[in-house]
């Protein structure tokens, strides 16, 4: 009652307020031609109602400050609105052959919500109708019970894929030539084998022959023929190995179009979501077809359902995930996320690794309070599948809708005794499940209503001839009236106790639901509503039953902060999770005030909650909110939200925690030269702990000598450890910096650090950091001196040193520098020298009992090469190479009691292009290893020989023969053959062809490998 009473005062208050401004209101008749609703209000120009053929501009004011405005006609054209002076502008030409009467434009606009749970800029659609007369007719009124087009059908998941529209940015629409074009085909067809034959024995491969084949097929249609419009694809691998089941994948998509009807063979899902009952939303394999031809259309399906539909709802962990679906590996594109209600897309707010089934939320942390639901399909199905559905509607009058659905959803019984009888573990029978349902939809200028039915049916075991059968029918409507400033809104929903829609595997059954609400916005000064709700089903067996209650009323003043009042008390009977009994009273009062100067706008608002529990005792959590948030609004280069939200909380042991978040969303593309995108949230609770998560990306060149760009990510997941699961923050980054303050310097950094911490204890659990320095110097054009410094430092710790992690489990310390020397002092000759140092120390431990026991580890690595090339003449060149190496590898003490070995080798390769179709080679290797541990020398020679043949752009063909003796006690001999051969048999097709073998001598022993690869190009 004190809401109540506070509402009507409040509503006193805003009338002598508006009455004051009636002289402002003769000054601008804005106030009095607008077209208000409970979000903004419209106002058109030069005057209302406009007439036919006129070019009016729009003026869009939202009471809630949004990012961007877009509005669309009901011919479909997409009205860009640009934001100045506080308002949203735009240009509209009313077609010259628009009807007299009612039309009206589908609004979209981008809000962001101050939401300390992550940020949430969301679409939010309305239909705002207006009227249009001719010249002669807007003289002498407009006529009376003018009917009014009913707005498109938009499904959620149209809304989802709703692209954003920007102020200025281009929005391609893709328009059919009606004139007759000529398909086009594109495509490919590859085959791939490969042949692997190992006679005797050579350590890491397996003796025998192991052979496999690989396809791949894609082709591409499209075009126009015989009036229709034609888009098709195929690709179509397979694979088949002598030990291994042939495995091979599909995907066809053919799209026909003509006139209003349009033809759909392969991959899609299911668009019947026009009804609450009678819907279906599957990722699907066959083909559909419908038709729209402006008084009625239709829609039809045929195809089985690539997996069987599971369902998961949880509450958040303070992290980001990855939370566990329930049931994997799942079908791509088959699963819907919600997050506390709201849809949420994938890529921009969570990731979903589809084998493993598990999902990870970007750029927010999940609290404990938060709802996550997950309606997917689990890509398995026992049964031959079939689903199939057929809807249709018809508008008798422009102003009335009347729609039929039946949906089948089934399994079949081809083999279905052997399967039921195979199963040893749970049975589960076959099945088979439909609903048909009716809609209709009115909708005028003052009303519109929605109602619905449907019957359901489901035979549990179509094995049994006296299988169990469940039928339940369901039923609602919708009710929208406005009068005058008044709305008015009703609804009611009843489903019967064995009712289920198709492919929901956690129905609410056994519905009642009723409410109503009751709005008044006079003007765009003031502006309440208030809402009731009551719901009442069985889930899952447990009965739930919530009454929702709702009051709000909003003071905005054009030019002055907004003031809004908002009381909700939500009474549930069970816990929405786990379904226990909680009995539990949610209260909220807030007061918010906004304020809009130029392009930025700010919020500050004030909560209080009271969470009271009264099953299975008394229990209350009393919560304090202040937020404070701010944005820009209407700017293209610049796009900016913040939130800052200080929660206390009185919980019923007595402990007063705290928690803070906050919160910082910013990107900005002033230039070419300067980039940065950031997303930053930070909450500090002061129970459960510290948690963050970022992602940065920036690219900034302020002058042409110097410029940087990183990327940095921190991400708060769970971790499995051996004793526990533990919240760590994962925090990855790239920076690079590049100073070039003369022509013939140049200097580089790069930083890259990788750590994981440990949340409760603070500590690192894994590090694996790299830095480089770079300097590069070219004295001259035909010398470049360079000089490289690598440094890496990483460990991780051992996992059962529950609760601390604190004990190492390895380290490594790698330190390595390159100099290098590059000159081309004459036009045939060119030159490259590199030394390369590396060390490196390392331990591992050996004892998982105190006192820890660690191995120690040192490595060196040295390493010079030179590199001579020549070019004699235009026919023969000669490349040689010297190189010297030095390992060391050692533990404990010693450096090198594992490794000590030295080596030079020496190389010389001779190129003769004896003509424009043969290139001949001639090499030779020499090299020396000596091995201090084993104390021996290894002397090793190998010549060789090869030829390139070529004939034009048709054939390739080169072949290398190298032969390798080496001396070491023993004598081993190595002939190594290679033949590569490239055809092309014609524009489209080509030809493959590589063979190797290795034939040794002690060891004895012959490894060839044949690779083929046919591939058509159309």
């Amino acid at each position: 009652m004190k809401h109540l009473i506070f509402l009507m005062i409040f509503m006193v208050l805003a009338l002598g307020c508006m009455g004051m401004q009636s002289a402002g209101a003769q000054r601008d008749l804005y106030y009095e031609k607008a077209i208000y609703t409970d979000e903004y209000g419209l106002s058109i120009y030069p005057e209302y109602p406009p007439t036919i053929g006129q070019t009016v501009t729009l003026r869009l004011r939202t009471f809630n400050p949004a990012f961007k405005v877009t509005l669309i006609s009901d011919r479909d054209e997409i009205i860009p609105m640009t934001f100045r002076q506080g308002h949203w502008w735009g240009k509209f030409k009313i077609p010259d052959d628009y009807q007299e009467g009612g039309h009206f434009f589908t609004v979209w606009i981008r809000y962001v919500v101050f939401d300390p749970r992550g940020f949430r800029p969301t679409w939010a659609k309305s239909v705002v109708w207006y009227k249009a007369f001719t010249k002669e007719q807007e003289l002498s009124g407009p006529a009376p019970g003018t009917a009014l087009p009913l707005p498109p059908d938009i499904s959620p998941e149209m809304e989802e894929n709703l692209p954003e529209p920007v102020t200025g940015e281009a929005i391609m629409l893709k328009v059919i030539s009606p004139e007759a074009a000529p398909l086009m085909i594109k495509g490919s067809q590859s085959i791939t084998f490969k042949s692997r034959t190992l006679q005797g024995s050579k350590e890491g491969y397996t003796p025998g022959t192991l052979q496999t084949r690989e396809e791949a097929l894609r082709v591409n249609i499209s075009g126009r023929a015989a009036d229709t419009d034609i888009e098709a694809s195929l690709y179509r691998t397979s694979a088949l190995g002598v030990s291994q089941i042939s495995e091979q994948q599909d995907e066809i998509s053919i799209l026909m179009r003509r006139g209003s009807t349009e033809a759909y063979l392969g991959d899609f899902n299911g668009e019947l979501t026009e009804t609450e009952f009678a819907r279906l939303e599957q990722v699907l394999q066959g083909g559909r077809i419908k038709g729209d031809y402006n008084n009625w259309g239709f829609a039809a399906l045929y195809s089985s359902p690539k997996g069987q539909a599971k369902y998961l709802r949880t509450y958040g962990n303070g992290t980001q995930g990855p939370y566990q679906l329930a049931d994997a590996p799942v079908v791509i594109d088959s699963e819907k996320v919600r997050l506390d209600g709201v849809l949420q897309k994938r890529g921009d707010d969570y990731t979903i690794d589809y084998q493993a089934g598990t999902v990870n939320f970007i750029k927010k942390i999940i609290d404990s309070r938060s709802i996550i639901e997950a309606r997917y399909d689990y890509r398995q199905t026992v049964y031959q599948h079939a689903t199939y559905g057929l809807r249709a509607f018809v508008k008798p009058w422009p102003y009335l809708k009347l729609g039929a659905t039946y949906l089948d959803d089934s399994d079949s019984l081809g083999g279905a005794a052997v399967i039921r009888s195979s199963m040893s573990q749970e049975a589960i029978d076959p099945q088979s499940h439909y609903v048909v349902g009716a809609d209709a939809s009115l909708v005028s200028e003052n009303l519109s209503a929605q109602g619905e039915v449907a019957y359901s049916a489901k035979k549990l075991d179509l094995l049994s001839a006296s299988g169990t059968q469940e039928a339940g029918r369901a039923a609602k409507i919708n009710l929208s009236s406005a009068l005058g400033p008044f709305g008015l809104t009703a609804q009611v929903k009843r489903v019967g106790p064995k009712f289920q829609a198709i492919a929901d595997v956690d129905p609410r059954q056994d519905v009642w639901e009723y409410g109503g609400g009751l709005s008044f916005r006079p003007g765009s000064f003031f502006g309440s509503k208030g809402d009731y709700a009551y719901q009442k089903y069985t889930q899952g067996g447990i009965i739930y039953e919530n009454l929702y209650k709702t009051v709000k009323a909003q003071l905005s003043p054009e030019k002055f902060p907004s003031l809004e009042y908002d009381f909700s008390q939500t009474d549930e009977s069970n816990d929405p999770v786990s379904g226990s009994l909680i009995r539990r009273v949610i209260t909220r009062n807030s007061v918010e005030t906004i304020h809009q100067a130029g392009f930025l706008s700010s919020s500050l608002k004030g909560t209080l909650e009271e969470w009271l529990r009264h099953s299975p005792s008394q229990e209350a959590t009393n919560y304090k909110k202040l937020n404070f948030g701010l944005a820009t609004t209407g700017l293209e280069q610049v796009t900016f939200s913040s939130n800052i939200e200080l929660e206390d909380r009185q919980e019923p042991s007595g402990l007063e925690p705290y928690r803070r978040t906050y919160d910082l969303n910013l990107s900005a593309t002033p230039s070419q030269h300067f980039f940065i995108s950031t997303s930053l949230q930070v909450v500090d609770d002061s129970a459960a702990g510290k948690a963050n998560v970022a992602d940065l990306a920036y690219r900034l060149q302020p002058t042409k000598i110097f410029k940087t760009e990183g990327k940095y990510t921190i991400n708060s997941v769970d971790e499995e450890f051996s004793a526990t699961t533990e919240a760590v923050s994962k925090q990855t980054g790239s920076f690079s910096f590049d100073l070039r303050p003369f022509e013939l310097i140049r200097l580089r950094y790069l930083y890259k650090p990788n750590f994981t911490m440990i949340l409760r204890s603070q500590t690192l659990s894994y590090n694996n950091e790299q830095q480089q320095a770079e300097i590069n110097l070219a004295p001259t054009k035909y010398a470049l001196l360079g000089l490289l410094y690598k440094l890496g430092r990483s460990f991780s710790v051992y996992n059962g040193d529950y609760p601390k992690y604190t004990v190492k489990d390895n380290s490594i310390d790698t330190d390595s520098t390159l100099y290098s020397l590059k000159m081309a002092p004459l036009q045939f000759l060119s030159t490259e020298f590199n030394f390369y140092r590396q060390q490196s120390l390392s331990s591992t431990l050996a004892s998982t009992q105190e006192p820890y026991v660690y191995t120690r580890g040192t490595s060196g690595n040295g390493k010079f090469d030179a590199v001579v090339k020549t070019s004699l003449s235009e026919k023969f060149s000669i490349d040689t190479r010297y190189t010297f190496q030095k390992n060391d590898q050692g533990t404990g003490e010693a450096t090198s009691d594992q490794v000590n070995n030295k080596s030079y080798t020496a190389s010389l390769k001779g190129l003769w292009n004896y003509s424009d179709n043969w290139t001949f080679s001639l090499s030779g290797a020499y090299s020396r290893t000596t091995d201090y541990i084993l104390a021996q020398v290894i002397y090793t020679f190998s010549p060789g020989i090869g030829f390139i043949y070529r004939l034009g752009d048709k054939l390739r063909t080169d072949f290398d023969y190298t032969y390798a003796k080496s001396f070491a006690g023993a004598e081993t001999e190595l002939n190594t053959y290679s033949l590569k051969i490239g055809y092309a048999l014609s524009d489209f097709v080509n030809l493959n062809l590589q063979a190797e073998q290795e034939a040794s001598r002690a060891p004895d022993y012959r490894l060839t490998d044949i690779t083929g690869n046919i591939e058509i190009n159309l």
